[in-house]
């Protein structure tokens, strides 16, 4: 449905229209408030009508300033004389738009002076047929709202809602009344879309067209972490919103090739004018690149697992504003519906369409937000009677399957696997995006962390020590301060998550991947954890001892990528391992297993490199397995990817390297059920034909 609702307002400050389309749910009564009205005595005023007729003496209608619910006025009516029927005196909100068919919602407050004073409060059209009315509605001394539903039956367009006040017990008891709301049942449902090019852009930003698609980036990357450059790399909007309350900020984004290094911007905390340069009014947002949704019937609300190089939806300020503000970051009052939005650049490959503004307690899909559809007040759980009912693919076997468990909520997860490994939720980033580790947000890790304790599963905790998706505070700090917050992280999870069964440590520490020391935009306290020192390897030592300390029970994993396929980097790798293993501080060898390390690899080098890693003694966990179609290119063919599992897949899962587990990281790109008739196959469980 579109009614006629403000589609653009002028800001004539800042000199350009923002564009308000699609649906509108409109609030249909002009003046609902009064709030458009002058104070003092009125016999009409704009919306309204007011009637009298032979009372004696007659009432008065006035507007005031002085009591009110909400706003800065009121309308008072004070009755004298009195008529012989309750509509001899009333006054009408009139010329109502409205669409046959349509359930609307009517609101109104109102109160008295003194106790015992009576109003009607009604709806119906011109032939003074009633759609709904409260007769009589009894007032209190203070403010009380009554509500109204009702559907309009007789193919009206137009409609009034009349307020009659003669009850005797009103005489010489001034009633007051404020804020009459008429509004279709999706009102302030719909998210309010704001195109990322309509503000007042920054120079250091460029707008540029992808198909039918309109977008802004930056042309100007900055390392910079806790507020914009300056004002040339900022864009102001000023949104009109349709209803008070608290809203989420959505972004249409798309993550350039860079994935991490492409997948940040910063926006104002809430609402309202920024400096450029105050840290307290501005969010960093990061790790975007492995946030997101793209499927239409997706809802976006958790952080999401959308990839790059995809335009996709992202909850911002539910998933990467710091937990202190997520209350109420974007809140407006009725009073100030329009209000100013900053962003601020920061990566040159990161591509923004349009942002959106959503009811906080309502959910939104893509295709939602696409559409500027209502949202939804609950979420709608799958049926899960119509998928996979287990048992898990490995049950039975010596070694368990696992997956990553991810930020959308999966009711099923335990039909298939039988250990759970975070996606994103166990990341220092994702946890500490405030330096008060007081409010730390541990939300997503303890939905993981609890799911897997109810449901029996292995729980491998991912990760404590990387480079990528760390805290953007934890490299402003000096030495001394950052291994007193490292060590804090590591002992908060181990108090937190006492039964973890083991836990990557070290993420990626070959120094070419992403050791945590400031290169290509990585965090920077490697130093902190000793640096090469003697060893070449005395940060990684460090970390795997405080790991030991705080988590006595779990195994403790190094964890990379690109190792099995490449002679080199397992030699590099042994070199870690024999160091730890000499201190009694590592117990699996964690080997990531994504397309781009295995589509092209010869398996024997893979078969080689998997015994070298097992002459260790050590157990080894397939950490990150996923494969698509070759270059990752195109929609996944099954066939291609089946060729490839069957290729790789064998060569794991029956490895005696591998003498415990396979963790299967990733999910598979294909869709509808096929993924587990491809590891069914491949681990001898069901016939090729």
């Amino acid at each position: 449905m579109k009614n006629h609702c403000l589609r653009f307002i002028t800001v004539l400050s800042l000199f350009f229209l923002l564009s308000v389309s699609g649906n509108s749910y409109c609030q249909l009564v002009t003046n609902g408030g009064f709030e458009s009205s002058d104070t003092g005595a009125i016999s009409s005023t704009s919306g309204w009508l007011m009637f009298a007729e032979g009372i004696t003496p007659p009432p008065i209608f006035e507007i005031v300033n002085d009591t009110v619910e909400q706003g800065i006025r009121s309308l008072k009516v004070t009755v004298d004389g009195l008529g012989s029927n309750p509509w001899d005196i009333q006054v009408v909100s009139d010329s109502i738009p409205i669409i046959p068919g349509i359930k609307y919602n009517y609101s109104i407050w109102a109160k008295a002076e003194k106790p015992g004073a009576q109003v009607s409060f009604t709806v119906g059209n011109y032939s003074y047929s009633e759609y709904a009315v409260i007769r009589p509605a009894n007032l209190t001394t203070q403010w009380k709202e009554y509500k109204l539903t009702f559907t309009v039956t007789d193919n009206q367009s137009y409609i009034r809602a009349p307020i009659h006040f003669n009850y005797s017990s009103n005489s010489g008891n001034p009633i007051y009344i404020d804020n009459l709301k008429i509004i279709d049942e999706n009102f302030g449902k719909t998210p309010i879309i704001v195109e990322a090019e309509s503000g007042k852009v920054g120079t250091n930003f460029s707008t540029l067209q992808a198909g039918e698609i309109t977008y802004v980036t930056t042309t100007k990357n900055y390392t910079g972490q806790t507020a914009p450059e300056d004002t040339n790399s900022m864009i102001t909007y000023q949104v009109a919103l349709q209803d008070s309350g608290t809203y989420n900020l959505f972004a249409r984004i798309r993550v350039g090739s860079g994935t991490f290094d492409d997948d940040s911007f910063f926006s104002g905390r809430g609402f309202g004018e920024k400096n450029d340069t105050a840290r307290s009014d501005w969010v960093f947002l990061n790790g975007l690149a492995s946030a997101g949704f793209t499927n239409a019937d997706d809802v976006v609300n958790d952080i999401g697992t959308g990839g790059s190089e995809i335009w996709k939806w992202v909850n911002i300020t539910k998933n990467l504003f710091p937990v202190d503000t997520t209350s109420k970051p974007f809140t407006v009052s009725l009073d100030s519906l329009t209000q100013t939005f900053k962003i601020g650049s920061r990566e040159d490959g990161l591509y923004i369409d349009k942002f959106a503004f959503g009811k906080s307690h309502l959910f939104y899909t893509v295709n939602d937000l696409d559409n500027e559809l209502p949202g939804a007040a609950t979420i709608e759980k799958p049926d899960s009677s119509k998928f996979y009912q287990g048992p898990p693919f490995a049950e039975g076997s010596p070694k368990f399957l696992g997956n990553a468990y991810g930020d959308v909520p999966d009711y099923i997860f335990a039909n298939y696997w039988n250990q759970l490994t975070p996606g994103n939720a166990g990341k220092w980033g994702s946890v500490a995006s405030l330096q008060d580790s007081t409010k730390w947000n541990w939300t997503g890790l303890d939905r993981a962390y609890n799911y897997a304790m109810n449901n029996n599963l292995i729980f491998k905790n991912h990760t404590l020590i990387w480079g990528q998706q760390q805290p953007s505070w934890i490299s402003n700090l000096d030495s001394a301060n950052q291994i007193k917050y490292i060590e804090t992280w590591i002992k908060k999870v181990g108090e937190r998550y006492p039964n973890i069964d083991m836990i990557d440590v070290v993420n990626e520490p070959l120094a070419s991947h992403n050791p945590p020391d400031g290169g290509n935009g990585r965090a920077n306290y490697k130093n902190a954890l000793g640096g090469n020192g003697a060893t070449g390897w005395d940060w990684v030592i460090k970390s795997f001892e405080l790991a030991r300390k705080y988590l006595p029970n779990a195994k403790l994993i190094l964890n990379d990528y690109g190792i099995i396929n490449d002679n080199n980097s397992t030699s590099s790798y042994l070199k870690i391992i024999n160091l730890l293993k000499d201190r009694d501080l590592i117990d699996g060898i964690g080997v990531q297993g994504h397309r781009f390390e295995f589509e092209n690899a010869d398996t024997n080098t893979l078969k080689n490199n998997l015994n070298k890693l097992g002459a260790t003694g050590l157990p080894v966990y397939i950490s990150e397995f996923d494969l698509g179609n070759y270059s990752d290119s195109g929609t996944p063919n099954d066939n291609t990817q089946l060729n490839l599992y069957k290729k790789i897949f064998p060569i794991l899962w029956k490895h005696n390297a591998v003498k415990k587990a396979l963790h299967y990281g990733a999910i598979l790109k294909d869709k509808c059920g096929k993924k587990h008739v491809f590891l069914c196959i491949l681990m001898g469980k069901q016939d090729l034909h």
